[in-house]
């Protein structure tokens, strides 16, 4: 059996550049003004709205604060085309989207049918250098238009916003939500998210941690881990999850088959 194939970022970029395809030009415009009209305030700090279409390897358009936020007239970044975001994107960061998280987005569209592609909303967080050499954390939102024959993205419409004061440190968290049957803004079940450390110290369990993950390894309970250690139950609790998150696994079970794997313990 051939292994399956990974698609990153910059691959499809070059895969589908000037292709021509079935999406309508007027789709995208279409959306467009349709994000135009979300009101300012309900974009967290500096923020903006734009449509990117991959086929031209170029922005369409952007509304919001695009040159408080990041320093950057946007059309100089309209000028410059995508390559324009990927040489301001941290390098580390661009490895993790490009490699891992681009793919991810790709393989579920892939077993995704066509029809349901709009009711998704992909994000994750990255590092970008603004014009004063200043590095910021943003969150980018957005869902697809894809190809109806290929199911890839062929345009993606999304909100960036700097959230440079709530980040403490430099992990990527990624998401995948789906669109609940109610209308209104942010009612969204979430289907899969996902943390990545472009400095592996980050990913590093702690003494603690790796103290408390020996004991759930012996099958004790968070309550009789605190007392063996002397530790608050919501104490060992908040280590559980820190471990889970820094392990992108989903309970003890699979923590400890992963740390078992990993050598850890």
């Amino acid at each position: 059996m051939s292994a399956k194939k990974i698609i990153t970022y910059t691959g499809l970029l070059n895969e589908v550049y000037s292709r021509p395809t079935d999406i309508d030009d007027r789709e995208v415009l279409q959306l467009l003004r349709q994000t135009e009209a979300i009101p300012q305030r309900l974009l967290p700090f500096n923020g903006h709205i734009f449509v990117l279409d991959y086929t031209q390897r170029r922005h369409v358009g952007f509304s919001g604060q695009t040159r408080s936020m990041t320093g950057y007239d946007p059309r100089d970044i309209m000028n410059d085309g995508i390559d324009f975001i990927i040489n301001v994107f941290q390098k580390d960061d661009f490895r993790i989207y490009n490699e891992t998280i681009f793919s991810k987005i790709t393989t579920f569209l892939k077993g995704t049918p066509y029809t349901q592609h709009p009711e998704f909303l992909f994000s994750f967080t990255h590092r970008i250098k603004k014009a004063d050499g200043r590095w910021v954390h943003l969150f980018q939102q957005g869902s697809y238009i894809t190809d109806p024959k290929t199911l890839l993205p062929v345009c993606v419409i999304g909100v960036s916003t700097d959230i440079t004061p709530l980040k403490k440190d430099n992990s990527i968290i990624f998401s995948i939500d789906k669109r609940k049957t109610e209308t209104g803004l942010f009612n969204y079940n979430n289907i899969l998210t996902d943390h990545y450390y472009p400095d592996p110290e980050e990913s590093r369990l702690s003494r603690r941690e790796r103290e408390i993950l020996g004991r759930l390894a012996d099958g004790l309970s968070s309550k009789e881990i605190a007392a063996k250690l002397h530790l608050s139950e919501s104490t060992v609790v908040n280590h559980r999850k820190n471990m889970l998150r820094k392990t992108n696994t989903k309970n003890v079970a699979e923590l400890i088959r992963y740390t078992i794997n990993k050598g850890i313990i």
